[in-house]
């Protein structure tokens, strides 16, 4: 089981028969990003659907000052994302999304109609997931989302997700995570990781944020997989 809560909402119909689990970004939490089940379970292609919202654990940013907010793994430079990486807690939270997807498989969800997706630094870890877990899942979703450093000694771990659909939006006024890190984690996993399914969308005027037509075209996305 999960080691850590996260923000659930059913399908509107029993049983679920398929679940999107999505990673806030720096400093957010799982009620952050919960609109975005409430958008989707206005369709009824998505009746049947699942959505949990993990909350992060509470880590002293050094990047921050040391001040304690919700986050996937510490970030010591804003102007350089790779400049030192938190390799153990990194990893220590691609765990916990490994055990959030076990637990949807455990509840009788199919792998492939399971979505992992994520903001920012949620981004940076769900596009690791493809490297690490141990099922073929539906797809990924990455909104203004970068490449963790770690991914590189990751790469070789699993190649079950190589054809996995991935969509990763990002806008190009983003002056967090700026455009060309989204377009390096694209680069990373489709050329060095070997991904052959990477979606990438540019949101012009977009900032550190989603906009309307992203999001539109995210619940496209999903829509394909598990509608």
């Amino acid at each position: 089981m999960p080691g850590l809560s996260a923000v659930r909402v059913g399908p509107v119909k029993q049983p679920a028969k398929s679940a999107v689990i999505f990673l806030h970004g720096l400093g957010d939490s799982g009620a952050g990003w919960s609109f975005f089940a409430e958008m989707l379970r206005r369709d009824t292609a998505f009746s049947q659907t699942r959505f949990i919202f993990p909350n992060a654990p509470i880590t002293n940013i050094v990047a921050n000052g040391n001040y304690p907010m919700p986050a996937w793994f510490n970030l010591y430079d804003w102007n350089d994302l790779h400049a030192k990486q938190d390799t153990v807690g990194f990893l220590k939270s691609l765990d916990q999304v490994k055990a959030f997807v076990k637990e949807q498989i455990d509840l009788g969800i199919d792998p492939k109609n399971i979505v992992v997706g994520g903001f920012s630094q949620g981004a940076a870890l769900a596009l690791a997931t493809v490297l690490v877990l141990p099922v073929k899942i539906g797809g990924i979703v990455a909104l203004s989302g970068f490449a963790n450093a770690n991914v590189d000694f990751l790469k070789d771990q699993n190649s079950l997700n190589l054809q996995t659909p991935v969509f990763h939006g990002h806008g190009d006024a983003d002056l967090v995570v700026p455009l060309t890190l989204g377009k390096q984690a694209r680069g990373l996993y489709s050329n060095t990781c070997g991904l052959q399914n990477y979606e990438f969308h540019e949101y012009p005027g977009l900032a550190h944020s989603s906009c309307p037509e992203e999001i539109l075209d995210t619940i496209r996305f999903i829509k394909k997989i598990i509608a």
